[in-house]
Order: structure tokens, then C-alpha cells, then sequence
């Protein structure tokens, strides 16, 4: 993916509304292209759509929708089956995913708790075992394509409220080296899925 240097916002004139304001209209300088190498490097569900003489991304983000316009960096949430009433605007879309998407999904408590985690956990029906504030989360058995029994199972520990994880060796011991992810959504998204695709 080539990178766009992220800018300042670029105001420019736009249209004088009905009430004879003046409105000004912010561009990103990035292609359909580029929106959808990140959105897929990130591992984000999308849809591509034609709205209103331009292009429109509906993402989708931790239970979340959102419309997203790639010329301009406008993007709304899309709440309940309504159409928003207020879009706010981006940069583009690594402001957008930086500054708005990984801070709206916030946990009540402003940190992960154990009964948060296990809510997203049965939800993804992910196997999974929680000890204090360690979650163990195992990959689907699978049988392998030749027939001769199931895929090899793997499983991590995530430590709840810090986001550390760290992979479990075919001997049951820890790796000793953790990651960071940002939240349990993260690491779902981001390295326990692929894993079980493979």
C-alpha cells in the first residue's frame, strides 16, 4: 500500500447554504483503492456503495456500523437502523480508524473487565476458560482435508484489562514473549481469527 501522507485538514469552499452560510468541505486525497488495502490490512468488514454522486463505505467495527465517504473523510455512526443525523469528519481513514473507531468501542467500566470479555467471547462463540484475569481461548477443531483426523487446535492467553497476549506451545507450556493488542476485539480480529483459518 502506498502511503499518503496524513495532512492538516484541507478546508475549501464548498457551497453557500440555504441560510446564506458559507460551508467548507475537507479532502483526503485518497483513492477507493487505498481505503480498501487498509480496511482489509486491518482486518475491518466493509461494503463499497455509490451514495449521493460519490462513494461511500459502509464499515463495520465492533458490533458497530458506520458510513465512511473516502474523498472527504466524513463518516457517521448508523445507529438502531436509522440514517444519522449529524456526520463529523476525518483526516482519512487512519484518523478516522485511530481516532474515532478504536475510541468509541470503550468498555463501562473504562477498563476490560472479566464479565465484558466473557460477553464478546460467547458472542464470537470462541471455546474459552477464564482464570482471574487470564481468558484461555482455544481454535475450532477442524479436520484436516486429507481425512486423517483434526487439524492441530491452538491456544493463547489474553490477560484481561491489558490486552497482553501470549500463544500456548503444542507441550501446553507459554510462549515467553507477549503482544500487545488493544482490546479482546483486537486480538480476535486481528490474530486468533486468522489463526483458525488457516
Amino acid at each position: 500500500m502506498k502511503p499518503i501522507k496524513e495532512k492538516k485538514y484541507n478546508w475549501n469552499f464548498n457551497k453557500i447554504n440555504s441560510k446564506g452560510e458559507t460551508l467548507f468541505k475537507h479532502t483526503t486525497d485518497e483513492s477507493v483503492d487505498y481505503v480498501i488495502e487498509f480496511l482489509e490490512n486491518e482486518n475491518i468488514k466493509y461494503e463499497l456503495t455509490e451514495a449521493a454522486n460519490s462513494t461511500m463505505f459502509w464499515i463495520y467495527f465492533k458490533y458497530n456500523k458506520y458510513a465512511y465517504y473516502s474523498t472527504t473523510g466524513r463518516w457517521a455512526p448508523f445507529n438502531k437502523g436509522k440514517y444519522p443525523s449529524k456526520h463529523y469528519t476525518s483526516k482519512g481513514i487512519k484518523d478516522f480508524y485511530n481516532r474515532f473507531l478504536l475510541a468509541a468501542y470503550t468498555f463501562k467500566s473504562g477498563k476490560e473487565t472479566k464479565k465484558e470479555v466473557e460477553k464478546i467471547l460467547k458472542k464470537e462463540l470462541i471455546e474459552y476458560k477464564i482464570n482471574k484475569d487470564i481468558a484461555l481461548l482455544t481454535t475450532k477443531i477442524k479436520t484436516r482435508k486429507d481425512g486423517k483426523g483434526n487439524k492441530r487446535r491452538y491456544s493463547y492467553e489474553y490477560i484481561i484489562g491489558e490486552g497482553k497476549w501470549r500463544s500456548i506451545n503444542s507441550d501446553g507450556t507459554p510462549n515467553e514473549k507477549f503482544y500487545q493488542a488493544s482490546s479482546i476485539e483486537n486480538f480476535i480480529t486481528k490474530y486468533f481469527r486468522p489463526q483458525e483459518e488457516l
